[in-house]
């Protein structure tokens, strides 16, 4: 690296860390390029070869041009290592959680949506139920409790989503669930104004939301969900003030909606939510 750095002053212009450097710089002669080249690579140039040199080869040795190969012109530290690692992380869950059309197709909406939820950790109720079905036996597979064919009469009546890590990607499965009433997705951190955007015009009977816990959620999120007319009880956990006034405006424009606010250090509503009984719903 050092003998690399040495070389760098025959370049005017360069600069080694942080970016690529300009295919049509003419910043040194072509002297002082085949010069640079021959010391950089410790061997003769030759214009043929390199013109017909692999693009990886390019990218590895290094450029009779412009000095240090590209290779070295990226951030290799381990913070840029653990953010481009984080990045494809998301990407990859994302691309996980998307809407399968076949899968909708074979299985049908609501049984697919099932499907997505408890391969999860999530639970579902269908109509006429009484027991939330969740994959708790990680020694059989996910799908004992679940038909595995499409069947007309089963209709998924409450999710419970809570603690998972749902994108907007994940909340598309959600679609076409029309006798869906109960749905909860408390504790979700990537849960953005988007994801309820999409409920308020996918899921138009639901009756109960538990969004607390999201902190992504704003009040402009909050008066998305006045499509839902149905609403009838709302569960959201923040101290923001803009928060609470969209929350009490959407109780102005939807009729029979209560808001819960839960606050942080307060117990007593927190008890109140929890003897909210779901099949009252």
């Amino acid at each position: 690296m050092k003998s690399v750095r040495n070389l760098m002053p025959l370049c005017s212009k360069q600069v080694f860390p942080g970016r690529r450097f300009n295919s049509n710089s003419n910043d040194l002669t072509k002297d002082e390029n085949k010069i640079l080249y021959e010391k950089l690579v410790k061997q003769n140039y030759n214009s043929e070869k390199h013109t017909e040199a692999s693009s990886f080869a390019k990218w590895l040795t290094p450029h009779y041009k412009f000095g240090p190969s590209r290779i070295m012109n990226y951030d290799w530290s381990m913070k840029s290592i653990y953010s481009w690692y984080k990045s494809k992380r998301i990407e990859f869950h994302k691309y996980n959680q998307r809407y399968v059309p076949e899968r909708v197709k074979s299985l049908g909406s609501d049984i697919a949506a099932s499907h997505f939820i408890v391969y999860r950790g999530g639970a579902i109720r269908f109509r006429g139920q009484n027991n939330f079905i969740k994959w708790t036996n990680k020694k059989e597979e996910y799908y004992v409790n679940l038909p595995q064919i499409y069947d007309p009469n089963y209709f998924v009546e409450a999710i419970d989503a809570s603690d998972l890590m749902l994108y907007y990607q994940g909340i598309e499965n959600f679609k076409n669930l029309f006798k869906l009433k109960w749905l909860s997705l408390r504790n979700n951190p990537v849960l953005d104004n988007w994801c309820l955007d999409y409920i308020g015009h996918a899921i138009p009977n639901l009756e109960y939301l538990d969004i607390s816990n999201c902190p992504q959620i704003t009040a402009a999120g909050i008066a998305g969900l006045q499509k839902l007319t149905q609403l009838k009880i709302l569960v959201v956990n923040s101290n923001n003030i803009e928060i609470q006034m969209a929350c009490f405006a959407l109780e102005d424009i939807i009729p029979g909606l209560f808001v819960l606010i839960q606050d942080n250090n307060d117990i007593k509503l927190q008890t109140k939510r929890e003897n909210l009984n779901v099949n009252e719903v």
